[in-house]
């Protein structure tokens, strides 16, 4: 499988206010290779969400590099790296992120709208999806009137609205009962290895992360662990 995740060198420090630094990520180099699931782990703070965030151009780094298929996205300006992450990175989230005033339906057409896609184009995808992930009967509804693991079903089926490169998950299950927990993996495990998606995961979950095709463990800011599962 050809890499379509590199990182190189990958650090970052924020400043303290006693005029100090805090270094978060250390020479983060890792590779992830198109249609892996790989789970990140690690204790709390030791930087699993801000190298999520990194790779998914929510942040940019102090210093290193993210290239995603061949393009250095850090290369790119504010507004077109906006862009990008519209088109090509998915985001699921602990907790949800619905828009609570839309429907399912209408949560998971967003990101094509963003991008310009027509109404009817995008209602069209958004029932495929919805239908993909198990919840297309409760497309008219609204956030508050779906139960967690429903939430997080749409959250998913909004991810893949545009068809994108990356699926970055962080801690999606982190809030819902056991159950509803293992559906949810289920889910994203088939759309890896149904649909050939390349999922990024940080979780505490270890049951979750024993199924992963790869487990990357942080400890102080850098990986001290890549281990690929048996299959």
């Amino acid at each position: 499988m050809q890499p379509i995740l590199i990182t190189t060198s990958l650090s970052k420090t924020y400043p303290l206010p006693n005029k100090g630094r805090l270094e978060v990520l250390k020479d983060i180099d890792l590779i992830v290779r198109r249609g892996e699931f790989v789970a990140i782990v690690g204790p709390s703070g030791v930087g699993k969400s801000t190298l999520l965030h990194i790779i998914g151009a929510l942040d940019r780094p102090t210093s290193g590099s993210v290239e995603i298929d061949g393009d250095l996205i850090f290369d790119f300006s504010d507004r077109e790296l906006a862009a990008y992450r519209n088109r090509a990175i998915g985001f699921v989230f602990q907790f949800h992120h619905l828009l609570p005033e839309f429907s399912a339906l209408e949560n998971v057409m967003m990101p094509a709208l963003i991008g310009g896609e027509s109404m009817q184009q995008a209602r069209r995808r958004a029932m495929h999806l919805l239908r993909l992930v198990g919840v297309e009967h409760r497309e008219a509804h609204r956030p508050s009137e779906l139960s967690g693991g429903e939430q997080q079903r749409v959250a998913v089926a909004r991810a893949l609205m545009n068809d994108p490169k990356l699926i970055l998950a962080d801690e999606p299950s982190g809030n819902l009962d056991r159950q509803s927990a293992q559906d949810l993996h289920q889910l994203l495990f088939d759309l890896s290895r149904n649909e050939g998606r390349t999922i990024i995961v940080v979780t505490h979950n270890l049951e979750l992360a024993r199924q992963a095709d790869r487990v990357v463990a942080l400890r102080d800011g850098r990986i001290v662990e890549d281990t690929i599962n048996a299959a």
